[in-house]
């Protein structure tokens, strides 16, 4: 579980007599990712023969489904050269080509008729004006609006142009109205000089009479339009209930013949043979050799050594429980094969983390709630579905360490019971049973713990560097447990010289630890090591944003108590418990979201970085599944 599975990396050489029927066998073993090989003495890979005559198939079936309505079918398996002779005998490509393309072209025409059915009814507004009658051969009109402010100026200039027949008006808005000028055909260019005062002309629709009569001409085209959209859909969807499911059967079929022959150009070949590599989890090598046994001689199976530089797909191998959290490790720098794998320290690290930041037994009541809600509304989404899933687990710790702080929505146990028994509730206890540890009040104490729990979680990410170095390179191993020793040595001379916690004498150890463990770490990292020293504090001192998330939510906690509704609010009770619970529950939800995101970067950057390089690619074997094995 603190490791990637082991891979094992594999080669087969075997006669293209096979191929076909090799190919198949590995790809419905989904056992083996095959990689892309290059031997100089061998001939490069190539797509299968049929590979071309099945893409060219595949991509016109699949145009053919993507034109079909969706239906509710069970996809049949079927063989792949069935599939490819049904596929060229199935010949509605032409006509569902036809009907999209038509109903493509009639929405084009509707989309046009609607644009000039929002000029109509602008137009409306003069609903005698005949527009088929105000052009001819010495008369012409422009219609448009113009700023209401502007009509004055205008009017001034149109009375300049002799050959101006008619000016009328219409309101169009609150700040601009409608203009219709009917004029002489002159060398005088009316809408220039109109376009000095704002004016913007209208075109209007072709063929238009009178607006009313024009408008319903074309949403009678319109209607027409609609109704022949729907008389396609209708045979669309009787070609969908007819062919959906042998499309989709084909479609699938051909997709797994194409994925077939494509990847022959991944082998490396001879007159005779062919060559492919790849790796594989090494518990499933023995099923794959004794699958080949059918073959005989045709095939020969080897285990191949994995070279220096090189380095095997990720399998991540972690129990059932743990896949929320295993989401993070793949989504933030998935460890390498030669790794070890924080996913099941980021299981107990995260929650833990959380609880001690929003620290308050209701509060993880109401995490939990949210939770559950969550998983519920986002369950078609793997992200947020994971996320509601740590948040549920974080609940639980939430809760223990409210028990631990005494803390009921800010108030203590003895503190909650007295305000409900002033609602009747019986008092059961006349004296608090525990005394919380008080975060606001040992507030320099719950520094130093964040600041322990801070060192202990980057010593495990430190043990865990060197366990990762270790067959790579002993002195960065070295190194990485050196660090240890500087955090001791450092937190014994703090704790000494500085805050008097410890004896003087205690100070000198602390030293002693810290000058070898400053040299050790010279001698295994160089100067960079040296440099990287204040960045170890400044990691450190990251841990107290634990204590000051938490202080923050519990301080506002308490200014909401001052609110709690009692019986001698009188009526002003009843508007102050939705008040003190709508704000206790942005103050819970401030304090979860903040924990989350808070909790997670401690563990992703601060942890993380002291033993995780990452880089490694997910393993992806040849499957006719979707699914990584």
């Amino acid at each position: 579980m603190l490791r990637p599975m082991k891979m094992q990396k594999v080669r087969l050489v075997a006669l293209k007599s096979i191929i076909d029927d090799l190919i198949k066998l590995l790809h419905e073993m989904g056992m083996v990712e095959i990689n892309k090989i290059g031997y100089p003495e061998l001939e490069g890979g190539r797509p299968l023969d049929f590979y071309n005559d099945v893409s060219e198939q595949l991509i016109r079936i699949r145009a053919i489904k993507n034109s079909l309505e969706p239906q509710k079918i069970e996809i049949k398996n079927m063989d792949g050269k069935k599939a490819l002779e049904e596929a060229k005998k199935l010949n509605i490509d032409e006509k569902v080509k036809q009907y999209v393309g038509e109903i493509s072209t009639i929405e084009s025409e509707v989309s046009k008729l609607r644009d000039d059915l929002k000029i109509l009814e602008m137009l409306c507004r003069m609903p005698d004006v005949d527009f088929s009658q105000l052009t001819s051969d010495s008369i012409d009109y422009v219609i448009g609006s113009i700023p209401s402010l502007n009509l004055e100026k205008e009017d001034k200039e149109l009375k300049k142009i002799a050959k101006v027949f008619t000016v009328r008006i219409e309101p169009l808005t609150e700040k601009d109205s409608l203009l219709l000028v009917v004029y002489k055909k002159t060398d005088v260019d009316v809408e220039s000089k109109l376009s000095d005062y704002g004016f913007v002309k209208i075109d209007i629709p072709e063929n238009t009479t009178t607006p009313g009569e024009s408008r319903d001409t074309k949403e009678s085209e319109i209607r027409k339009r609609l109704e022949r959209i729907e008389e396609i859909k209708k045979e669309i969807h009787s070609l969908s209930v007819k062919y959906y499911e042998k499309v989709s059967s084909i479609e699938k079929a051909l997709s797994i013949e194409a994925d077939r022959a494509e990847i022959a150009s991944r082998f490396n070949f001879s007159s005779n043979v062919f060559v492919l590599e790849g790796w594989m989890k090494e518990p499933e090598v023995n099923n794959l050799v004794k699958s080949l046994d059918k073959y005989g001689k045709k095939v020969i199976f080897e285990k191949v050594e994995t070279g220096h530089d090189e380095m095997p797909p990720t399998v991540l191998d972690n129990p059932p429980q743990a896949s929320q959290i295993q989401f993070i490790t793949k989504s933030f720098s998935l460890p390498n094969a030669k790794e070890l794998d924080p996913t099941m320290l980021y299981l107990i690290t995260i929650p833990l983390l959380y609880g001690m930041i929003v620290g308050d037994v209701i509060y993880g009541i109401i995490s939990l709630i949210i939770s559950f809600w969550l998983m519920k509304v986002f369950r078609n989404s793997v992200t947020m579905f994971n996320v509601a899933k740590i948040w549920a687990i974080s609940a639980i710790p939430t809760m223990f360490f409210g028990l631990l702080f005494d803390e009921w929505m800010g108030m203590g146990h003895f503190a909650l019971l007295k305000l409900l028994s002033e609602w009747g509730l019986p008092m059961l206890i006349s004296a608090p049973i525990y005394s919380g540890f008080h975060r606001v009040h040992e507030l320099p104490m719950l520094i130093g713990i964040t600041a322990l729990v801070g060192l202990i979680h980057l010593g495990i990410g430190f043990i865990m560097g060197a366990v990762n170095e270790w067959h790579h390179n002993k002195k960065h191993a070295i190194a990485k447990l050196a660090w240890i020793g500087v955090e001791i040595g450092g937190t014994i001379t703090v704790l000494s010289m500085m805050l008097g916690i410890l004896p003087a004498s205690a100070g000198t150890i602390g030293l002693g630890i810290l000058g070898v463990s400053v040299a050790i770490l010279f001698w295994g990292e160089g100067i960079v090591g040296i440099l990287e020293l204040p960045g170890l504090a400044g990691n450190v001192l990251s841990y107290a944003r634990i204590a000051a998330i938490g202080i923050v939510g519990v301080i506002l906690a308490e200014i909401i108590n001052m609110l709690a509704p009692t019986p001698a609010n009188g009526l002003l009770a009843i508007l102050l418990l939705p008040l003190f619970l709508i704000l206790h529950s942005i103050n819970a939800f401030i304090a979860m979201f903040e924990a989350l995101i808070q909790g997670g970067r401690l563990n992703i950057i601060e942890f993380r970085s002291k033993f995780l390089q990452g880089g490694g690619k997910l393993f992806s074997p040849f499957t006719v599944n979707a699914k990584q094995k």
